[in-house]
Protein backbone atom coordinates (compact mmCIF):
# COMPACT_ATOMS: atom_id res chain seq x y z
CA UNK A 1 0.00 0.00 0.00
CA UNK A 2 2.70 2.22 0.61
CA UNK A 3 3.65 2.18 -3.20
CA UNK A 4 0.35 3.22 -4.07
CA UNK A 5 0.50 6.46 -1.60
CA UNK A 6 3.98 7.05 -2.89
CA UNK A 7 2.41 6.92 -6.70
CA UNK A 8 -0.29 9.28 -5.84
CA UNK A 9 2.13 11.96 -3.77
CA UNK A 10 3.73 12.42 -6.93
CA UNK A 11 0.88 12.56 -9.23
CA UNK A 12 -0.33 15.43 -7.24
CA UNK A 13 1.31 18.69 -7.28
CA UNK A 14 1.90 20.42 -3.76
CA UNK A 15 -0.97 22.86 -3.50
CA UNK A 16 1.67 26.30 -3.51
CA UNK A 17 2.34 24.97 -6.89
CA UNK A 18 -1.67 24.66 -7.82
CA UNK A 19 -2.48 28.19 -6.52
CA UNK A 20 0.47 29.98 -8.43
CA UNK A 21 -1.40 28.40 -11.33
CA UNK A 22 -4.94 29.24 -10.60
CA UNK A 23 -3.38 32.94 -9.56
CA UNK A 24 -1.29 33.36 -13.01
CA UNK A 25 -4.58 31.87 -15.04
CA UNK A 26 -7.12 34.53 -13.35
CA UNK A 27 -4.12 37.19 -14.06
CA UNK A 28 -4.22 36.15 -17.76
CA UNK A 29 -8.14 36.12 -17.89
CA UNK A 30 -8.00 39.84 -16.10
CA UNK A 31 -5.39 40.41 -19.36
CA UNK A 32 -7.55 39.71 -22.00
CA UNK A 33 -10.95 40.85 -20.64
CA UNK A 34 -9.43 44.27 -20.23
CA UNK A 35 -8.22 43.57 -23.73
CA UNK A 36 -11.68 42.27 -24.90
CA UNK A 37 -13.28 45.44 -23.93
CA UNK A 38 -10.64 47.65 -24.95
CA UNK A 39 -11.01 46.45 -28.39
CA UNK A 40 -14.91 46.44 -28.35
CA UNK A 41 -15.07 50.20 -27.26
CA UNK A 42 -12.70 51.18 -30.02
CA UNK A 43 -15.10 49.42 -32.23
CA UNK A 44 -18.01 51.18 -30.78
CA UNK A 45 -16.41 54.61 -30.78
CA UNK A 46 -14.94 53.73 -34.48
CA UNK A 47 -18.82 53.09 -35.76
CA UNK A 48 -20.24 56.27 -34.08
CA UNK A 49 -17.30 58.12 -35.77
CA UNK A 50 -18.04 56.16 -39.29
CA UNK A 51 -21.84 57.42 -38.73
CA UNK A 52 -21.03 60.87 -38.12
CA UNK A 53 -18.64 61.14 -40.89
CA UNK A 54 -21.06 59.31 -43.35
CA UNK A 55 -24.32 62.25 -42.08
CA UNK A 56 -21.95 65.05 -42.53
CA UNK A 57 -21.16 63.88 -46.08
CA UNK A 58 -24.72 63.21 -47.00
CA UNK A 59 -25.61 66.70 -45.42
CA UNK A 60 -22.67 68.13 -47.58
CA UNK A 61 -22.91 66.36 -50.50
CA UNK A 62 -24.01 69.29 -52.80
CA UNK A 63 -21.37 71.97 -51.57
CA UNK A 64 -19.34 71.47 -54.86
CA UNK A 65 -22.16 71.31 -57.23
CA UNK A 66 -24.14 74.43 -55.52
CA UNK A 67 -20.62 76.03 -55.68
CA UNK A 68 -20.44 75.34 -59.78
CA UNK A 69 -24.12 76.69 -60.14
CA UNK A 70 -23.18 80.51 -58.68
CA UNK A 71 -22.65 81.75 -61.97
CA UNK A 72 -26.17 80.36 -63.01
CA UNK A 73 -27.58 82.00 -60.74
CA UNK A 74 -25.96 85.21 -60.85
CA UNK A 75 -26.71 85.39 -64.79
CA UNK A 76 -30.37 85.43 -63.80
CA UNK A 77 -30.08 87.88 -61.00
CA UNK A 78 -28.19 90.15 -63.73
CA UNK A 79 -31.15 89.74 -66.39
CA UNK A 80 -33.77 90.57 -64.10
CA UNK A 81 -32.13 93.97 -63.55
CA UNK A 82 -32.72 94.98 -66.81
CA UNK A 83 -35.84 95.92 -67.97
CA UNK A 84 -37.28 95.10 -70.48
CA UNK A 85 -38.17 97.45 -73.92
CA UNK A 86 -40.83 95.01 -75.83
CA UNK A 87 -43.77 93.24 -74.41
CA UNK A 88 -42.00 90.10 -76.50
CA UNK A 89 -38.84 90.25 -74.31
CA UNK A 90 -40.83 90.82 -71.06
CA UNK A 91 -42.78 87.33 -71.64
CA UNK A 92 -39.87 85.64 -72.01
CA UNK A 93 -38.45 87.00 -68.89
CA UNK A 94 -41.63 86.16 -67.05
CA UNK A 95 -40.83 82.68 -67.93
CA UNK A 96 -36.82 82.89 -66.74
CA UNK A 97 -38.40 84.45 -63.67
CA UNK A 98 -40.25 81.14 -63.03
CA UNK A 99 -37.62 78.84 -64.15
CA UNK A 100 -35.48 80.50 -61.40
CA UNK A 101 -37.97 80.37 -58.50
CA UNK A 102 -38.12 77.15 -59.17
CA UNK A 103 -34.29 76.12 -59.16
CA UNK A 104 -34.27 78.07 -55.68
CA UNK A 105 -36.91 75.92 -54.48
CA UNK A 106 -35.41 73.14 -55.69
CA UNK A 107 -32.04 74.36 -54.11
CA UNK A 108 -33.91 75.62 -50.73
CA UNK A 109 -35.21 71.64 -50.25
CA UNK A 110 -31.45 70.55 -50.46
CA UNK A 111 -30.56 72.85 -47.70
CA UNK A 112 -28.90 75.68 -50.01
CA UNK A 113 -30.03 79.50 -49.11
CA UNK A 114 -30.12 82.77 -50.09
CA UNK A 115 -27.88 85.08 -48.20
CA UNK A 116 -29.90 88.94 -49.86
CA UNK A 117 -28.49 91.37 -47.81
CA UNK A 118 -30.65 94.64 -48.27
CA UNK A 119 -29.07 98.56 -48.30
CA UNK A 120 -29.12 100.33 -45.27
CA UNK A 121 -28.63 96.90 -43.35
CA UNK A 122 -25.29 96.49 -40.95
CA UNK A 123 -21.96 94.76 -42.77
CA UNK A 124 -21.89 91.24 -41.33
CA UNK A 125 -18.40 89.85 -41.72
CA UNK A 126 -19.60 86.17 -41.09
CA UNK A 127 -21.82 85.78 -44.32
CA UNK A 128 -20.76 89.37 -46.51
CA UNK A 129 -17.44 90.23 -48.42
CA UNK A 130 -16.71 94.23 -48.97
CA UNK A 131 -15.61 94.37 -52.44
CA UNK A 132 -16.12 98.28 -52.30
CA UNK A 133 -16.37 101.50 -49.98
CA UNK A 134 -18.36 104.72 -50.33
CA UNK A 135 -17.58 107.77 -48.11
CA UNK A 136 -20.21 108.67 -45.53
CA UNK A 137 -20.86 111.06 -42.81
CA UNK A 138 -23.59 108.51 -41.17
CA UNK A 139 -22.91 105.44 -39.92
CA UNK A 140 -19.56 103.25 -41.21
CA UNK A 141 -20.48 99.72 -42.22
CA UNK A 142 -23.69 100.30 -43.49
CA UNK A 143 -24.62 98.41 -46.94
CA UNK A 144 -24.91 100.83 -49.88
CA UNK A 145 -25.22 98.33 -52.87
CA UNK A 146 -25.23 94.60 -53.06
CA UNK A 147 -22.98 93.14 -55.81
CA UNK A 148 -23.82 89.25 -55.55
CA UNK A 149 -25.84 87.43 -53.54
CA UNK A 150 -24.35 84.39 -51.01
CA UNK A 151 -25.08 81.00 -50.50
CA UNK A 152 -24.94 78.28 -47.22
CA UNK A 153 -25.56 74.88 -47.04
CA UNK A 154 -26.97 74.08 -44.10
CA UNK A 155 -24.00 75.90 -41.66
CA UNK A 156 -21.81 76.35 -44.30
CA UNK A 157 -21.26 79.34 -46.15
CA UNK A 158 -20.26 78.84 -49.86
CA UNK A 159 -20.12 82.37 -51.29
CA UNK A 160 -20.51 85.49 -49.15
CA UNK A 161 -22.28 88.22 -50.23
CA UNK A 162 -20.69 90.72 -52.41
CA UNK A 163 -21.25 94.26 -51.15
CA UNK A 164 -20.29 97.88 -50.63
CA UNK A 165 -20.38 99.90 -47.57
CA UNK A 166 -19.31 103.08 -45.80
CA UNK A 167 -16.89 104.07 -44.60
CA UNK A 168 -16.36 107.87 -42.72
CA UNK A 169 -14.66 110.55 -45.20
CA UNK A 170 -10.87 111.03 -45.27
CA UNK A 171 -10.01 114.36 -43.16
CA UNK A 172 -8.03 116.22 -45.29
CA UNK A 173 -7.77 119.50 -43.78
CA UNK A 174 -6.27 117.63 -40.79
CA UNK A 175 -4.02 115.76 -42.32
CA UNK A 176 -3.09 119.25 -44.24
CA UNK A 177 -2.33 121.21 -40.91
CA UNK A 178 -0.49 118.08 -39.37
CA UNK A 179 2.18 118.08 -42.73
CA UNK A 180 2.81 121.69 -42.11
CA UNK A 181 3.52 121.34 -37.98
CA UNK A 182 5.73 118.78 -38.96
CA UNK A 183 7.46 120.90 -41.73
CA UNK A 184 7.88 123.38 -38.83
Amino acid sequence: MKKNEEKNEEKIPETSELEEKLYKANTDMEYWKNQYYKAYADMANLRKEIERDHREAIKYRLEDFADSLLGVLDAFDIAFKIQPTNPETANYLKGFEFVYKQLLQVLENEGINTIEPTVGDKFDESTMHAVGTVEDEGEEGIIKQVQLKGYKLYDHLIRASMVIVTKHPEQKEENADDNQQKEE
